[in-house]
């Protein structure tokens, strides 16, 4: 085989990689204005770790959109206009009411002073928050007393029957609040930390601070170790 076939054919491979997006993302990943490997570069100094997304690629072209990507949210789909400080009364779909406050580096949770929260987005059909569960519920019984987890259900509104079945069947105890009633909220993050929509998605708040973030599956280990560095 001559040397100009050889090259012709690693060019003719790339482009086609390329035109898959599995090369294309992982060359363009860090280089996002909205991101960094510490968060977005909003605040970039308030956080002390942020894991990127494990990508996977997915060579069908007629898949247009992810499970797990719910898409980012316009200012135009708010229920009001986004306010510096807003304070979020929500109610999760057990009843329970929670007060959200955007902080410049984290958040308040008046219900749940002095303890470390996770605050979740996830999906109710994404696969990959499902395999996170297990480690969610392990990290809030690990923390009993000293951590809680509010998750938010990002990906289309469930209705009472398919809330129930969920969180019954999943055995969930802590708070799970409809996406469709937290969108300014998960608007602020999408600001605030360069969150593009991909599920699930963590944020560790402690003192009202955001300590870590993680977009994508996190493990029970890289997680464990860092809330017991902020304890």
């Amino acid at each position: 085989m001559s040397k100009n076939t050889i090259v012709s054919g690693f060019l003719v491979l790339t482009i086609m990689l390329f035109n898959t997006g599995c090369i294309s993302k992982f060359f363009t990943q860090d280089k996002s204005p909205n991101r960094t490997t510490q968060g977005s570069s909003q605040n970039s100094n308030i956080l002390k770790k942020y894991k990127n997304p494990d990508v996977e690629c997915n060579d069908d072209l007629t898949i247009t959109k992810s499970a797990c990507d719910r898409g980012t949210i316009s200012e135009n789909e708010l229920k009001k206009r986004p306010t510096e400080g807003e304070v979020h009364s929500l109610t999760s779909i057990r009843g329970k009411k929670i007060h959200i406050k955007e902080m410049s580096n984290g958040f308040i949770f008046p219900e749940y002073r002095n303890k470390i929260i996770l605050l979740e987005m996830f999906g109710k059909d994404c696969p990959h928050c499902l395999k996170e569960l297990p480690t969610i519920k392990k990290i809030r019984r690990r923390y009993r007393g000293k951590l809680e987890v509010i998750a938010i259900q990002a990906q289309g509104k469930m209705d009472r029957f398919t809330a129930k079945n969920y969180i019954n069947g999943h055995q969930i105890r802590y708070p799970i609040i409809e996406g469709d009633d937290a969108k300014n909220l998960q608007y602020f993050i999408q600001k605030t930390y360069g969150w593009r929509g991909i599920l699930p998605y963590i944020l560790v708040v402690k003192d009202g601070v955001t300590e870590f973030a993680y977009s994508g599956e996190v493990d029970y280990p890289d997680i464990e170790k860092d809330i017991d560095s902020i304890l």
